[in-house]
Order: C-alpha cells, then structure tokens, then sequence
C-alpha cells in the first residue's frame, strides 16, 4: 500500500517538509521534489489544489497532472484516488492512495475517510498557522537587536532580553549587575515598561550619591523636626514608588545601618519615616543594580548576605562592551543618528578607519563611553562620514599607537611566515618577499630573528 499525504505551509504556496522521518526517506523523497519542481509539475499541482473549494472524492483520471505528478514522484505506474482536505472554502492539503489498496474499501469506508478529513482540516490548518508564529517568534526574538532603548544584537544580549521577557511579569526583585556605563537602568526601565506596573511611577534612588543619613531619608522620608533641617514632612521614594516600581542604583554602596532597613522592607513592605512611629505599607516592586561583586563584598563582610539573598532573587548581568565588540558597529550607527538629530546634522556613516578604532579600544567606559565618543564626532564633523580625525584625543592617540606598532608587527609576521614557508631558506625567502637578501638579513636582524632560525639553514 502506498499512501502520500501533502499539507500546504501557512501560505499555501508550498508543501511542508519532512522533518520527522527515516533520514534516507526524507532524503529520496527531498530529491524527488526537486526534480517535479525544476519540470513544472509542483507548481502544477499547486495550482490544481489552491483552486479547489469542496470536498470531493478524485480518481487520477479526474485529473491527469496530478497522475503525473503522483507517478513521477513515486516511479510507479498506477491509478489512485485522492481527498482534498478543505476548511473555509480552502484546500490546505490533499491525501491520496493507490488504487490497488483502495480496492480493500467500501463506499461506506471512502465516505468515513472524506468525513474525517473535513472534521480534522480546521484543527490542520490551526496547527500549521500556529507552529508558523511560533517560528516566526522565534526568529524575531534571535534576530532583536535592540529592546527599548537598550542595543544589541550579540548572543549575550539576546540572552538579557529573554531574561527580560521572562521576569518582567513577576513582582520578583531582580538584581542588575555589570560595570559603569553597560545600561543598568535601562534594563530596569525596559522590565518596568513591560510588567503590569508601567501605569505606575518609575522612581529611581542613587544608593551612592548620598550620606547613610541621607540617603534613609531619601528611601524612606522623615518626619518634621526629625533632624536638623527637617522643616517639613517628607515622603521617601519608597512611598513616591507606589503601585510601581522603585530602581535602587548602585545598591552596593549603601551603609550597614541602612542595609538593615532595607532589608526589613524587603522582608514584609513595611516602613516606618525617619523621626516618626507610623508603620506604613508600600505595594512597591525593587530593582536593584550594582557596579560590584556582591558574592565578594559578602564574603568580606561588607555586605549583607541576608539582604543579598533578597535582592538577587533573578539576577541580570549585562555585559561589558569589550565582551560584545559585535554589537560596536550598531550601537555607533545608533548614537550617530541621535546625535545627527541633536545637532542638526546629515552625517550618513563612518569612515572604514573611524570604525576601525571604534572596533579595536577596549572602552573601559562601555556604552556611555562610547556614546560621548560619537557625539564628540558628531559636533567636529563638518562632511557626510566621521573620519578618524573627529573622534576624541584619547581614541586618536590610539589610532597612532596603533598603526605606528601595526606596521612593524605586521612585517614581523609576514618575514615569519614567509621564512617558515621557505623552510628557512633566506634566498628563496628573499625571493618571495621580492627584497634583496641583505635587506631581508637587515630585518631578521631588526626583529630578532636569528635566534629562531633553523639549523640547517
């Protein structure tokens, strides 16, 4: 008994393949396919089932390209009956069998196979559409180079949106770690925007740019009279925060005393101001980010391994530049256009040198590092293309140290390689280098060279 059965893909322009099968199967039948497509026949029969609207029973007679599509696939000579499978006035797809094991069926058997396609070609095509937006989410998802205002399309970031995706329906708190200048913050604003909290505020609390004294009352307000200078109640941004979320930068950096009301917060949502008795409840969700290693800072004691474990209930850790040097090239394309836009400019693209050395620092600054370089390019470039010349001093000094050392190490690898390939043989190595050989003495000399020479020469 030989049985084929066909199912258009989401567009109805093609068949699905066999991804599922014996490899040797799927193979032939590959190969085969390819052979009907490049004579026509495929297309042929395409067009027969995209037209088709009702169900119908087809003996190969009925339609003589699809006996020739049918016998060509199969190498065999037959005759066949076929069902096409229809929903909504649409055929998504066509079964067939040859007539040898049709023989074995009654008119009562050929009408139950007609009925149970008819009752399973909505529930096909369903599954069909449905695979077809899941990879089509997935391709999306591989190929996002950005997410929000953060930018990037490298492996590691696409990791960070995942995480991204995954944490911003839960009220967990998350910690953000990476170094100075990486986008801490945007990636708190990016789950903010995403959870069901985005009506609410955004606060964020800079943990280092205040006193411990300070900063209680900043997270936590105080009451009048609470200390010198307190004219007035006022709320902390914890209270500021509700029914949103509260960003808590550099977390590292908070004091002892404080890291153990924070941890009280952490641990029921309560609080009570600065100078006051009144324990307040806060429906707030924390995001906390750190420059540090706060596995390190526990273990020296620093920190909080109590208050650690709350914060890092799902951590993010977002790469350095110089880990994802892939993504230089979009995120300098990025800050250009911002930048055009601020100053009013048309500058279309860098120069290969200008994007040369942009690839080629370490940027210990990271993102925002490199976002001051292009607007510092933007604001010197007079023309269409950043050349190497408008970029800041401290890329230009590189620029020179490396074309100065590049040069000579470039030669360098060159005569060793020619040397090699010339089993040292200094004349043929001469040769090839198109020097004279007291030259090419004069540069082994200059780089060292003897040393690793081979005896025999």
């Amino acid at each position: 008994t030989e049985l084929l059965f066909f199912i258009f893909n989401a567009h109805r322009n093609y068949f699905l393949t066999l991804s599922e099968c014996d490899l040797k199967l799927a193979e032939s039948l590959r190969l085969r396919l390819c052979r009907l497509e490049q004579s026509g026949l495929t297309a042929e029969f395409i067009s027969f089932l995209a037209e088709l609207q009702k169900t119908q029973i087809f003996n190969c007679k009925d339609y003589g390209g699809f006996a020739s599509f049918r016998n060509a696939l199969c190498e065999k000579h037959s005759e066949w009956l076929g069902f096409p499978i229809i929903t909504q006035n649409q055929c998504i797809g066509f079964f067939s069998l040859n007539k040898e094991a049709s023989k074995e069926l009654s008119e009562e058997d050929l009408r139950f196979c007609q009925a149970l396609f008819e009752q399973s070609a909505g529930h096909l095509r369903h599954l069909v559409l449905y695979e077809a937006e899941i990879d089509h989410l997935r391709r999306q998802v591989s190929e996002r180079s950005s997410y929000g205002e953060i930018i990037g399309q490298s492996k590691k970031m696409q990791e960070v949106y995942e995480l991204i995706d995954l944490v911003s329906g839960s009220d967990a708190t998350v910690l953000i770690s990476g170094e100075n200048g990486t986008g801490k913050e945007l990636v708190a604003q990016a789950i903010h925007w995403r959870s069901h909290r985005r009506k609410g505020p955004f606060i964020v609390a800079n943990c280092s740019a205040y006193s411990p004294t300070l900063l209680e009352s900043e997270l936590f307000g105080h009451e009048k009279g609470a200390f010198t200078g307190a004219i007035s109640q006022k709320k902390g941004r914890i209270e500021r925060a509700q029914a949103g979320t509260l960003f808590l930068d550099e977390i590292g950096d908070i004091a002892p005393a404080t890291q153990i009301l924070l941890l009280r917060f952490l641990q029921d949502h309560c609080f009570e101001r600065v100078g006051g008795e009144k324990t307040i409840k806060a429906d707030v969700r924390v995001l906390a980010a750190t420059n540090r290693n706060l596995r390190q800072e526990v273990q020296v004691g620093r920190f909080r391994d109590d208050l650690y474990y709350r914060l890092n209930v799902i951590a993010i850790h977002l790469p350095a530049l110089r880990e994802r040097k892939e993504d230089i090239p979009l995120l300098a394309q990025h800050f250009l256009k911002k930048f055009n836009l601020k100053e009013g400019k048309k500058i279309h693209k860098f120069s290969s040198n200008a994007m040369q050395v942009l690839m080629e620092y370490e940027w210990p600054g990271n993102v925002r590092q490199l976002e001051n370089a292009v607007s510092h390019a933007v604001i010197l470039c007079q023309g269409d293309s950043v050349q190497g010349r408008h970029l800041p001093g401290f890329l230009r000094d590189v620029m020179g140290e490396s074309a100065s050392t590049s040069l000579a190490e470039n030669e360098r690898s060159l005569i060793v390689r020619v040397l090699k390939e010339s089993n040292w043989n200094k004349h043929d190595a001469a040769r090839r280098l198109r020097v004279s050989r007291s030259t090419l003495y004069s540069k082994i000399r200059r780089y060292g060279l003897e040393k690793i020479q081979s005896p025999t020469v």
